[in-house]
């Protein structure tokens, strides 16, 4: 173990680093990024269990090496505590001990309460030797919620023992529970799900205490938890929700996002729609820059709206009045967005994210809004989002659910089908209403089926080569003036400007797992675009000759975006261009190291783990 304060002193007494110092820095902090976006890739496939003997053959000592290869250790495992994956975690600090290395001290308090936790046979035998642990200053809060969630989630540790050692550390460490909410509200959920409401009781009681004692308001936190504890254990029951709301306002606690998204929540499970979505017309008449809605908001609510478009559902559950449709709930989200950041698209805030994206995509083409869904697509790179397989996945396994259902049912002689524009579309090909027509009647499809099934591997090839166009432009696809044009492959990196594979998208080859993987939107809008396009080609039949069905689609999609696209949007992104066109003239550094700039810099690129002794 050392201390921070030690290695400081060492850094001084070094000097300043040299220029080839600081860039040979950057690159291997640029390899550790590397190392760590694998690592989370790798959470998100099947082969998650198998992240620790990734990290351990990755950490090669021909890429980390002396001090290095120390800092690959630490930001590894803090990398492992943060997402609560404490057994991988140790096994990395057990390593880094083994190989000579010094451990930061305070990490190293930490990793030597879970260890004691990790060795002990029977639980009771670790509650000496860690209350003796608690007595270094150094082991603080965000420390003792490492080991709470550990003795919980992973040793399933009973209520009374996490109780009997949080009030241990309080009590030896003389803690202040009106400064650590979160800390009040875990260990009274802990209680609560052990059945042991006497002692959430006591802990609720006594931050209130706290608080009136100092004369401070007490945190919404730990009357979130609870809530949201209250709602896992039993859904239905809506009077002790109730006493905790009352207990709020008695309190002086006004309630902020959390506590809204625990009451919708608990109203969507409870199938009580009107109020939920009541709840969230409040959300957004008192919205402020401390009181927001936020991603978990949208996302709770584009899932009850994908859920109530179903016919089934709607018909037993009935459609509330005061529902927002979901055109109308994707504005409100960039709006919401834009109000946080003043107006910066491209800005960080808590409202939008990758998922919250995916599941209003999911939403549109659940309902067949392909025009909501290709302004989706087209606002991903306005709001600094590239697609991914999953955005990839998204719009084919429902695009090919589709086409299944209708080519498994009969077709009349007057009826056409989305199946039939796009089996027999072929790629690259400007559609024409009587070619296709006759192809459909002489049973001429734009390619050859290999296996018996109506919708096969051949149809996802098909899919995938209706998105792709001799010239990488998306000078084909309607313009939409609010928003930025995408950016041409040439601008885009290699792995940023390619399409998946049939493969990829079938789950039988996964996409390098030691970097994050974009895939080009150009193709994915296209798709979507045909999808729009076979839609008014279903009405054209019936229509008089000289409508202009394909050129109905600029219009459809230009009323969809104004509808769905808030107002400043286009203000937002000039001005962001304007400060790229200025950061042009600031010179270049080396590759990895511009990419490490970036990412420290980024919204959305990630931010570095950084430590005190980096400084």
């Amino acid at each position: 173990m050392v201390s921070p304060n030690w290695i400081r002193f060492a850094h001084n007494l070094a000097g300043p680093p040299t220029p080839t110092q600081v860039t040979s820095q950057k690159i291997y902090r640029a390899r550790v990024n590397t190392l760590l976006f694998g690592a989370d890739r790798l959470l998100l496939t099947p082969r998650a269990g198998t992240l620790e003997s990734y990290l351990m053959f990755r950490l090669s000592d021909a890429k980390f090496y002396n001090t290095y290869r120390s800092m690959a250790f630490m930001r590894l495992i803090r990398f492992c505590l943060e997402r609560h994956l404490f057994n991988v975690a140790l096994a990395l600090y057990n390593r880094m001990l083994q190989e000579g290395f010094l451990v930061v001290y305070s990490l190293s308090l930490r990793m030597t309460a879970l260890n004691i936790v990790h060795q002990a046979n029977n639980l009771r035998e670790v509650v000496s030797p860690l209350k003796k642990h608690f007595e270094n200053k150094a082991y603080d809060v965000p420390a003792f919620m490492d080991l709470i969630h550990y003795l919980t989630d992973d040793k399933h540790a009973s209520g009374a023992l996490v109780d009997d050692l949080a009030h241990a550390f309080v009590s030896i460490r003389q803690i202040k529970l009106s400064e650590y909410p979160d800390l009040v509200g875990e260990v009274a959920s802990i209680n609560m799900r052990a059945d042991r409401l006497d002692a959430a009781q006591t802990w609720l009681q006594g931050f209130e205490d706290m608080c009136g004692a100092q004369g401070v308001l007490p945190d919404v936190a730990p009357y979130s938890d609870i809530i949201n504890t209250l709602n896992d254990i039993d859904p239905k029951n809506a009077d002790a929700i109730q006493d905790v709301l009352f207990r709020m306002k008695s309190a002086g606690v006004s309630p902020d996002a959390s506590i809204f998204n625990a009451l919708i929540r608990v109203n969507f499970v409870q199938q009580r729609y009107q109020e939920a979505f009541a709840l969230y017309h409040i959300l957004m008449e008192k919205r402020s820059d401390e009181l927001m809605p936020n991603d978990v908001t949208y996302k709770m609510l584009f899932r009850a709206t994908s859920l109530l478009s179903h016919p089934r559902v709607a018909r037993r559950l009935g459609r509330p009045e005061n529902a927002v449709p979901p055109r109308r709930l994707f504005r409100e989200m960039l709006a919401c967005h834009l109000e946080q950041t003043k107006g910066q698209p491209l800005g960080r805030s808590t409202v939008v994210s990758v998922s919250a994206f995916h599941l209003a995509l999911r939403t549109f083409m659940s309902r067949e809004d392909y025009a909501a869904a290709f302004i989706v697509i087209r606002a991903l790179h306005a709001f600094g989002f590239q697609p991914n397989l999953q955005t990839y996945l998204i719009v084919f396994v429902n695009l090919l659910h589709r086409m299944k259902h209708e080519a498994n049912l009969p077709r009349t002689e007057s009826s056409y089908r989305l199946v039939d524009f796009l089996t027999y579309l072929r790629p690259n090909e400007d559609p024409n209403l009587h070619t296709l027509l006759n192809r459909i009647r002489q049973h001429q499809p734009a390619f050859e089926r290999t296996g018996s099934t109506s919708v096969g591997l051949d149809t996802i090839s098909h899919l995938l080569s209706l998105g792709a166009q001799p010239l990488p432009t998306d000078d084909d696809l309607p313009d939409v003036p609010t928003l930025l044009r995408f950016p041409s492959q040439a601008h885009l990196r290699r792995r940023d400007a390619q399409i998946p594979t049939v493969a990829m998208l079938t789950g039988v080859e996964d996409p390098a797992s030691h970097q994050r993987v974009f895939f080009s939107p150009v193709p994915l809008a296209r798709v979507v675009h045909k999808a729009l396009l076979g839609e008014l080609f279903r009405k054209a039949v019936h229509r008089d000759a000289d409508w202009d069905w394909k050129g109905a689609a600029g219009p459809i999609v230009e009323e969809t975006h104004q509808e769905m696209i808030p107002e400043g949007v286009a203000r937002g992104l000039e001005a962001s261009e304007r400060r790229a066109e200025r950061r042009e003239g600031e010179g270049v550094l080396p590759f990895a190291a511009a990419r490490m700039r970036r990412r420290k810099r980024s919204a959305r690129g990630g931010r570095e783990i950084t430590f005190g002794f980096e400084s």
